[in-house]
């Protein structure tokens, strides 16, 4: 709230034409899933173990706030954004669970499952701001920092289950017993550039991309039939997002724009906490998804 409240203060307090505040409303699709992973060894890149959570898809709405301010004399500006989207609880496919647990053969898949999948909230969350340069007439080289923030729990029940025989073999779960529950919390520094050309007064595009190393993420597995909770710890890894944003202007009040990104977290790696046993350098996340949304943009004209 107290974002929303910076945003609008900016926008009162802003004279003249270079300034420019907007606030607006999304609706989208998230399509893809997050990954979990138990490497064999704290040295190895050897997977013992990896769940994927499906978001396919996973709808969700939002909103967004965009402030900036353009020196005309001098053709560079500043501006910031901030974007709130929230996932609507609902089934989002299936969870796969596949070990790796032959130590003499560790290509040798020895145990494999799938889960219904239902996603219970999700929440993402993006802060923008850099500088803009204009580099002719309506063309817009900008560069920013960003911090994304990511929420999403799910929850695996029932499911069909392939073991061992000393393990239970071929054996079925009523899909009314939850049988995982999965929480991912992401944080990511982010560093990006776009660029933004104005065809004419109606239409107007802006591609950009980030990247980052830059990346915490707190997970927590809870194996509810195990009687076994796992807490983990997760750094580095490499952090990339191509976007394009599409706009149509109608006038100086409203815009409509189609967004389309990809989002990309992989090779992440740190400490687990199984109950009261630590693993050093074990665990692992991921993420992937493509994220396809309608935006309605309402300029406020301070």
């Amino acid at each position: 709230m107290c974002f929303v409240i910076i945003f609008i203060t900016i926008g009162f307090l802003a004279k003249g034409n270079e300034h420019n505040f907007s606030l607006g409303t999304s609706i989208g699709i998230l399509y893809g899933q997050s990954e979990e992973i138990v490497y064999r060894d704290r040295y190895t890149d050897e997977k013992e173990s990896e769940l994927l959570w499906d978001l396919k898809p996973l709808v969700y709405a939002g909103v967004n706030l965009h402030y900036s301010w353009q020196n005309l004399a001098y053709k560079w500006g500043i501006f910031s954004d901030a974007l709130f989207k929230f996932g609507f609880p609902g089934n989002t496919g299936y969870m796969e669970d596949r070990d790796w647990k032959d130590v003499q053969n560790a290509d040798l898949l020895t145990h494999y499952s799938i889960s219904d999948n239902k996603t219970e909230s999700a929440v993402l969350i993006d802060f923008n701001a850099g500088v803009t340069f204009n580099i002719y007439q309506d063309w817009l080289l900008k560069l920013f920092v960003s911090y994304s923030y990511m929420n999403f729990s799910w929850t695996a029940s029932g499911g069909h289950f392939i073991y061992p025989e000393n393990e239970g073999g071929h054996f079925y779960i009523d899909p009314s017993i939850d049988v995982i529950t999965y929480n991912q919390i992401w944080n990511i520094v982010s560093f990006g550039t776009s660029f933004y050309v104005a065809f004419n007064p109606y239409f107007n595009i802006d591609v950009s991309i980030k990247l980052s190393p830059l990346i915490f993420c707190i997970a927590q597995d809870n194996h509810i039939l195990r009687n076994l909770f796992i807490t983990e710890h997760l750094y580095g890894g490499f952090f990339i997002e191509p976007s394009i944003l599409f706009s149509f202007t109608s006038n100086d009040f409203f815009a409509l724009s189609f967004s389309a990104k990809y989002r990309s977290i992989n090779n992440t790696r740190g400490d687990s906490l199984y109950n009261r046993s630590l693993y050093r350098n074990i665990g692992g996340a991921g993420f992937s998804a493509f994220d396809a949304g309608i935006v309605a943009k309402f300029n406020l004209g301070f």
